[in-house]
């Protein structure tokens, strides 16, 4: 783990080189946002988007679609104060993160101050040039940046998302877990596909850190209080046991408020 200004934590890197890219995606993204506020909620915050107990091990200095079939996801979290000053940044800064790969979002606000970015990507090193371009540093003094951001960056191994985006209002629910056997979570997440569509999940992914220490499930649905039971279902609890996670889960659950979907579908493997 890797901390920097602004308290960002870095989950995943390129040798030394995503310590500086972990910052832009943060201040890039919400640069507009004001200062996090301190709540009663910010210990468990802290605490549920915390890093693993190790730090992350490093990945090849290049690593490019060959090593990632189905593309990458970023995963950021943001702790801020004023949402709709973020949300509005955040949509006005799309043309940005096409410059450098994004391919689509998903954007959920979490109750307790937070939103979780979900971001699609093609190639892992087109988004390491970009975010490691001269120009983006600037946005690391800018007035306004969260306070608190955690980024984990993944190899989508499992994606799933509906062939039209749905109308009504989604849910997502996010899961950082720390694995010793990730084939063993990844066959089992695979065979509880038809459970997870009996708690309303519409949407579905599975993802790798490069190396294969940490997993992050994001399920999307249509019921925040199925969502929420499924995580409480003993065959979940099983699924999680046969990847050997380590230490207490804890579930991010929130509405989805802004997405925009990747122009070639994503499938699982």
């Amino acid at each position: 783990m890797v901390q920097l200004a602004k308290r960002f934590e870095v989950l995943t890197r390129f040798g030394g080189a995503l310590a500086v890219c972990g910052m832009l995606w943060a201040t890039g993204c919400a640069s507009n946002a004001p200062p996090a506020a301190s709540s009663s909620d910010s210990a468990a915050a802290s605490s549920s988007a915390g890093a693993p107990a190790s730090g992350p091990s490093p990945v090849p200095a290049t690593v490019g679609e060959s090593q990632a079939p189905d593309g990458v996801s970023v995963f950021v979290v943001h702790l801020m104060s004023d949402f709709e000053g973020f949300k509005k940044y955040f949509e006005q800064g799309e043309p940005a993160r096409a410059q450098a790969g994004i391919k689509g979002h998903l954007l959920t606000r979490l109750d307790d101050g937070r939103v979780v970015v979900h971001l699609f990507a093609d190639d892992v090193v087109k988004v390491q040039d970009a975010l490691r371009a001269p120009q983006m540093a600037r946005y690391l003094e800018r007035n306004g940046a969260p306070e608190s951001s955690v980024l984990w960056l993944t190899e989508n191994e499992f994606v799933k998302i509906p062939t039209t985006l749905p109308e009504g209002q989604t849910f997502s629910l996010y899961l950082k877990l720390k694995v010793t056997d990730f084939a063993a979570l990844e066959k089992g997440f695979k065979a509880d596909l038809p459970l997870f569509a009996e708690h309303g999940v519409i949407g579905e992914g599975l993802h790798k850190s490069f190396d294969r220490d940490i997993a992050i499930l994001h399920f999307v649905g249509t019921s925040r209080e199925k969502l929420a039971s499924l995580v409480k279902r003993p065959e979940f609890g099983e699924l999680l046991a046969h990847g050997g996670s380590q230490g207490e889960v804890k579930p991010l659950i929130g509405p989805d408020v802004s997405r925009s979907r990747p122009p070639t579908p994503l499938s699982s493997k």
